[in-house]
């Protein structure tokens, strides 16, 4: 990348490549420390992204409204109060909350954010569009508060290089654009990746048949106006992709929505819509949020700190799934009888201290679960981890009828459950499975997991547990998905479910372990964002990192691994540029 021989004077200076969310937490904690880190001189910074800066990609306002947040209106800030501990002063911090009530009374009607605003109340799920407006709002703020020490630009292109300069580092922009820099942030996200070779085979062998096959990506950017109106799809995946997809396709294609006189949801087609074949591994669609306010108190971490890791299993390097797996799921059970017992004495046999006292002194799962069919009568009242995670483990229906009707009931009582605090101990659940996920990190920060376990469980196995358990969508998606199996447009597959393309026929197939049969269609989608591979990346920047030998996946050998191969530690680590 040329240089100019020689830069004037400038500035502490910091570019970030990315300006969403992560950007704006950044800004808005280098301006809190301003002060102190500058010693009284200006700083400058530089926020890269081609797309708006505050909600970036993810959360751009130029998506359609009828995707929505993952998180109640009440939950969502990006400003720290007096309730966060970090570095520097921090502010009241306006929630998303507190700014709807204020748009809600000073937009105008022909204002979409404004009308959204006056329909919203805390425990909403607001569009990522007004969500997009909320994050810029906030990165007006931050800028204008930064002015007396800061001066903040945002550049509207792609960051395609980085490089060391004569005197800290320059990123180059897709315009051309050179900024010189002290300190350069990747904050770019979830790196989009080259299609793996499993992929790029299925898409030559589906167009060499003529198939229609829509590979991994985020379901905003997907191009699905090739999936054609009244066509069997399958669709691989059903999780928060997957909710999406099924949004964008049947209320994005004009369908809607009616509540009967029987309080029930029903879905009216436009006749645009396609049919949709659904399956994953475990063959249901993520668990519904919760749907009522907890107080707690949270139950602290007993059994999966990073202490009680070191005492239950030494200083030796851990393996998650093998090693820290039965800890979490003691864990998540302690959470759940602390709530249980504490809130609904009535529902247990036994006293507390009695039960506490055996629960810890239990020795395997054995006598874990004798102690609680002794001590909870009512199934619904026991936690059960593996049951959570696989609802459909060692069930074959007998028909296609049959399983559509088990799916449909299991959704049922998630939502029924979602929605009634009795069951609070769900809540407290959920409260330790986020702790639970600040002990993964913390034993990631601290090399404690083996090469292969970090490598493959905490992006694979954990990831996906506690996405189900904790990150589902927002209960009416799971009404809607109901309403669309009802309606016949959204059949469920089965858990184990099997894609496979038929050569003699020309059409792809999908099995599954839940019911007998196979299902075809000439259209698949894959519901799901691309695994993250940080040397498969489209990113120019980093891509071009790697390519000269300025940055490399961080990897380390596994003694474990069969031939002593070495193990991706962390597909977005990346060492500092060093060209």
């Amino acid at each position: 990348m040329p240089l100019p021989a020689q830069r004037p004077a400038r500035p502490p200076t910091l570019v970030v490549v990315g300006a969403g969310p992560t950007a704006v937490g950044v800004l808005e904690r280098l301006l809190a420390n301003a002060p102190v880190l500058s010693g009284g001189r200006r700083a400058r910074v530089h926020l890269v992204d081609p797309f708006p800066p505050g909600g970036g990609r993810v959360w751009r306002s130029e998506q359609p409204d009828l995707l929505r947040a993952n998180s109640l209106v009440g939950d969502v800030t990006v400003l720290p109060d007096a309730s966060v501990h970090v570095e520097g002063p921090v502010g009241a911090g306006t929630t998303l909350a507190e700014w709807v009530r204020e748009v809600a009374a000073a937009r105008p009607d022909d204002d979409p954010v404004g009308r959204e605003a006056r329909r919203l109340t805390p425990a909403s799920f607001p569009s990522r569009p007004l969500v997009s407006a909320y994050l810029g709002w906030v990165l007006e703020q931050v800028v204008a508060d930064a002015a007396p020490w800061l001066d903040v630009r945002h550049h509207a292109a792609r960051a395609v290089d980085l490089a060391d300069g004569p005197d800290g580092a320059v990123v180059r922009l897709a315009d051309g654009t050179l900024l010189a820099a002290d300190v350069v942030l990747l904050a770019q996200g979830h790196l989009d990746a080259r299609p793996t070779a499993a992929e790029r085979e299925l898409a030559a062998d589906a167009a060499r048949h003529g198939l229609t096959y829509v590979p991994t990506a985020y379901t905003a950017d997907a191009d699905l106006s090739v999936v054609p109106a009244g066509e069997d799809v399958l669709v691989r995946g059903a999780g928060l992709a997957f909710v999406d997809l099924a949004v964008l396709l049947t209320g994005g294609r004009g369908g809607r929505f009616e509540r009967g006189d029987d309080g029930r949801l029903r879905y009216l087609p436009s006749g645009r819509e396609p049919v949709l074949h659904v399956g994953s591994r475990r063959g249901v669609p993520y668990r519904s949020k919760l749907g009522y306010p907890w107080a707690g108190p949270p139950v602290p971490l007993r059994f999966f700190t990073p202490a009680a890791v070191d005492e239950a299993l030494g200083d030796r390097q851990v393996d998650l799934r093998a090693d820290l797996a039965p800890l979490v799921a003691r864990e998540l059970a302690w959470a759940h009888y602390t709530e249980l017992f504490r809130t609904s004495p009535g529902r247990t046999a036994v006293g507390w201290d009695d039960f506490a006292e055996a629960f810890v002194a239990a020795g395997d799962r054995t006598a874990e679960r004798a102690l609680v069919e002794r001590s909870v009568p009512d199934p619904r009242d026991r936690f059960d981890l593996a049951a959570l995670d696989r609802p459909l483990a060692g069930r074959r229906l007998d028909d296609a009828a049959s399983l559509q009707e088990a799916v449909r009931e299991h959704v049922r009582a998630d939502l029924e459950r979602a929605a009634d605090p009795a069951f609070s101990s769900d809540a407290a659940v959920f409260t330790a499975l986020l702790r639970c996920h600040g002990t993964v990190a913390a034993l990631v920060a601290a090399r404690r997991l083996t090469p292969r376990s970090e490598a493959e469980d905490v992006s694979g196995w954990w990831t996906n547990l506690f996405s189900y358990l904790a990150s589902g969508p927002p209960g009416p998606r799971l009404e809607e998905l109901l309403a669309l199996s009802e309606a016949g447009l959204l059949h469920f597959l089965g858990a184990e479910t099997e894609v496979g393309l038929d050569e003699a026929a020309g059409v792809f197939t999908a099995r599954s372990a839940s019911r007998p049969g196979t299902t075809t269609a000439r259209v698949l989608v894959d519901a799901r964002l691309p695994q993250p591979d940080v040397t498969a990346t489209t990113d120019p920047l980093v891509a071009g990192l790697l390519a000269r030998g300025a940055a490399r996946e961080r990897t380390s050998a596994d003694p474990g691994a069969e031939g002593g191969a070495g193990a991706r530690a962390g597909s977005t680590s990346t060492r500092r540029c060093t060209s």
